[in-house]
């Protein structure tokens, strides 16, 4: 073989090095970009996921709010009916009527202010939502004291 005739296997050698290794530069280029694409996919579903998340708690916290919003309305009604019917009856009777005149003063209550589910974000709403369930615990409990007031104011006439 004369030397060019070799030096072409050799070239040819050399080509095929130069191939692998562009070949391997290439599936290198080929990870980084699948790289790239995955973790974009993950940080959009993370995004997704957390919008979803944060969407359902805010749902959730504006559904309990008007739930306990509804609770304070149905115990309000209890409350304003025993006032409005036997309640105002027994008020309506002087200290010359009953027998204590101390059962007369039970009648007199301040009334708690109805805020409402008025809030901007999930935090709000559960704040209002506790506040309108201790509002409804109170309308709750004073009606059974309202109520044991006008049967005590009752029980004491002439």
């Amino acid at each position: 073989m004369s030397a060019g005739q070799q030096a072409v296997p050799a070239n040819n050698a050399n080509n095929a090095s130069n191939e692998g290794a562009q070949k391997k530069h290439m599936s290198k280029a080929a990870v980084a970009i699948i790289a790239v694409v995955v973790v974009a996919i993950i940080v959009v579903a993370g995004v997704f996921g957390f919008r979803a998340y944060s969407d359902a708690q805010y749902n959730n916290a504006v559904a309990a709010c008007a739930a306990a919003s509804e609770n304070v309305r149905n115990a309000t009604n209890d409350y304003n009916n025993l006032v409005n019917g036997d309640a105002s009856e027994a008020a309506a009777l002087t200290k010359k009527d009953v027998k204590d005149a101390s059962t007369l003063d039970a009648l007199s209550v301040e009334l708690p202010v109805y805020e409402g589910c008025v809030a901007d974000d999930t935090a709000g709403f559960k704040s209002a939502t506790a506040k309108l369930n201790e509002q409804a615990d109170w309308y709750k409990a004073y009606t059974q004291s309202l109520q044991k007031a006008v049967d005590a104011v009752n029980a004491s006439k002439k």
